[in-house]
């Protein structure tokens, strides 16, 4: 009878040790997770989802916790806009040369990717994961707006949307200072550029006006001033 209990009692023990270390049960599906430990720091082996995992470090209180990140592509929609001041013949703000470009980015990591993230310290939790995508998916929506705007300055028939991905994905070839992402949807969703050729008509008919009006201020200063012959 003691040695039935005493293997009860040990039976129970185990289930509870092999309980508190059983990192995968703790983790909802479309996630992962990495231990921080006070002991051994962080571990390299990630908590995911249908992968069996155990660690020691939780049967010490206090020792460990696990941080868990969402594992799901991150969806957002970017608006860039902007205008170059310019103004019509009649010296008055006109819209000519302002611009928009509206993006629907997706950007997908790998639980490695996170794992170097949180140890390089650009993450901490979930909300550092989702500002540091969010400031990711702004820089790439500059960067590319920056070229469609200078292919547009070069070419007036310049269609962004004529532009290949390959080609736009070398223009914003520096988004890899946010290492670790994959662009998974880079679309272009709308888009107004300025209208260079407009502007330039305009300020070529300002230049040209405002040439007229000197001449003819002079032509009048001329006719208006008498010679030393005349007086």
């Amino acid at each position: 009878m003691k040695a039935k209990l005493t293997f009860f009692i040990l039976l129970i023990f185990s289930g509870f040790i092999f309980y508190v270390g059983w990192t995968q049960i703790k983790i909802k599906p479309n996630s992962c997770g990495i231990v921080q430990s006070k002991i051994k720091g962080t571990s390299e082996e990630l908590v995911i989802p249908g992968n069996y995992s155990w660690h020691w470090d939780f049967l010490i209180p206090t020792n460990a916790k696990l941080i868990t990140f969402e594992m799901i592509p991150f969806n957002t929609n970017k608006s860039i806009s902007g205008n170059f001041q310019s103004y019509d013949v009649n010296g008055t703000y006109c819209d000519y040369l302002n611009y928009y470009f509206n993006y629907s980015i997706s950007i997908s990591y790998t639980p490695e990717a996170l794992l170097n993230l949180y140890k390089e310290n650009f993450i901490s939790n979930n909300e550092d994961l989702n500002a540091y995508l969010s400031n990711a998916a702004d820089y790439m929506a500059q960067m590319a707006s920056n070229y469609y705007l200078k292919r547009s300055s070069e070419d007036s028939s310049f269609n962004p949307q004529a532009v290949k991905r390959d080609e736009l994905m070398a223009a914003i070839s520096s988004y890899r200072d946010f290492p670790y992402l994959d662009i998974v949807i880079f679309s272009l969703t709308d888009f107004k550029l300025p209208n260079y050729n407009l502007y330039n008509k305009q300020k070529y008919q300002l230049d040209f006006n405002a040439k007229n009006e000197s001449t003819t201020i002079n032509s009048d200063i001329s006719s208006n001033t008498l010679t030393e012959e005349e007086l």
